[in-house]
């Protein structure tokens, strides 16, 4: 698990606590969560117990169901926590490059998600290769994970008409193929070469984005 957003912490220390029961469980919750997204990554979905989980929480058994009903629960919940902390790395990263050509915005912006899930394996598998596994549960949840990187696509384009280079509005579904293309080269490349291999996706993916973004026409 990766050294920035999913540093795990220890277990509560014994004895009294200053931490209120809220903050308590607020706490396992996100133990829970970050411990069942290392161990699909390692496992894969239908392998990993809710064993698996609470003993890399090290959260007993008995809490893990206070706080969800099943494996899939904790899994869906913490999927959700992944596309946050993604979106807020992906934010971070990308606050600096607003003033760009917006060819180069799209470059930067694949570059950037690209290096995020090369560095942080157990997200890159929670986005693109375990969520299939879990089913209808993650449709929704799924579907919020495309539109984060799609509204990166569509602002990419407004800033294109905006410097001239572009007109009118993307199209929906060619914000959707690309997506899912995008979506699946990482997939293969996870399932292939491993996370490290992702960054050299990244002049592909991009020649790709831009020759659908600006059309035929350029338009």
């Amino acid at each position: 698990m990766s050294s920035v957003a999913l540093t795990l912490s220890g277990p509560l220390p014994p004895g009294p606590s200053a931490m209120t029961r809220e903050e308590v469980l607020a706490s396992q919750r996100g133990r829970l969560g970050f411990a069942a997204l290392e161990a699909v990554a390692e496992l894969g979905y239908q392998p990993t117990t809710v064993a698996d989980i609470v003993k890399r929480a090290q959260v007993s058994r008995r809490t893990f169901y206070e706080l969800f009903r099943s494996k899939e629960e904790c899994y869906v919940a913490a999927f959700e926590m992944t596309v946050e902390v993604v979106e807020n790395m992906l934010n971070t990263a990308l606050a600096r490059h607003q003033d760009l050509n917006w060819k180069v915005l799209v470059r930067k912006s694949l570059e950037e998600y690209l290096a995020i899930l090369s560095t942080e394996p157990a997200l890159a598998h929670a986005l693109h290769v375990e969520a299939l596994a879990v089913g209808p549960a993650l449709a929704s949840h799924r579907v919020r994970m495309k539109k984060v990187f799609a509204e990166r696509m569509a602002g990419a384009h407004r800033l294109g008409v905006a410097q001239g280079d572009l007109h009118g509005a993307p199209s929906a579904e060619i914000l959707d193929l690309l997506i899912g293309g995008i979506d699946d080269r990482i997939r293969d490349c996870l399932n292939s070469d491993g996370p490290q291999g992702l960054p050299a996706l990244a002049p592909t993916l991009w020649t790709a984005s831009v020759a659908l973004i600006q059309g035929p026409t350029g338009n």
